[in-house]
């Protein structure tokens, strides 16, 4: 598979699939809908992936990478701890709200192994690097300094856990993003000290 990443009809199709799958989500876009807007055949297309599963799974690499680069640029950038903080709000929310519900609704709830094994991958990876990042910045002061790590990262995993809750979506009338919009900002400005984000 390494071989044809660097192929334009490789690109023309993940290109294409995430058109479509973020527009209609995955079930209503057809292996012939995606090679059509690529302007590829079929033959082309099973060359590279073996079906659309393995497709989905090349687009949530590429989403989770994105993601991770992000936040990483974020953290590395000359901006004070609270401002780091509204970039990642933003930059979530820039993620998550080209993102189709059907195709969020359809990923998170999939028993589809590989798609799973691929978000528990990148939550734990991003767990691993807000974990060294927010343990930095309480002990610079941004953060409450009476609130443990383990239970902050607690109630993050606790928060993961609620966008297959019918409950919780229900609060958003269904809505996957601005779920995920409300955990995050949630999440984030929870754990900041009061002074910091009185302005805001």
């Amino acid at each position: 598979m390494e071989a044809f990443k660097t192929r334009k009809s490789y690109q023309s199709i993940l290109l294409s699939a995430k058109t479509l799958f973020w527009k209609h989500g995955v079930k209503r876009v057809s292996i012939e809908e995606v090679c059509k807007n690529a302007g590829v055949s079929k033959m082309t297309f099973y060359r590279m992936f073996k079906n659309k599963v393995e497709l989905v799974s090349h687009l949530l690499e590429g989403l989770t990478d994105d993601g991770l680069k992000s936040y990483q640029e974020i953290m590395d950038s000359e901006l004070v701890f609270p401002e780091k903080v509204k970039a990642m709000v933003r930059e979530k929310h820039k993620q998550t709200i080209e993102l189709s519900q059907e195709f969020l609704e359809e990923v998170f709830a999939s028993n589809e192994p590989k798609w799973q094994e691929l978000l528990v991958s990148s939550h734990k990876e991003m767990t691993s690097l807000l974990r060294k990042d927010f343990t930095a910045a309480q002990k610079e002061g941004w953060l409450r300094q009476d609130l443990s790590m383990d239970f902050i990262f607690y109630m993050l995993e606790d928060m993961q856990s609620k966008i297959q809750d019918s409950r919780f979506l229900s609060l958003h009338k269904g809505n996957v993003q601005e779920a995920i919009m409300e955990m995050t900002k949630f999440f984030f400005y929870g754990v900041t000290p009061e002074k910091d984000h009185k302005s805001e």
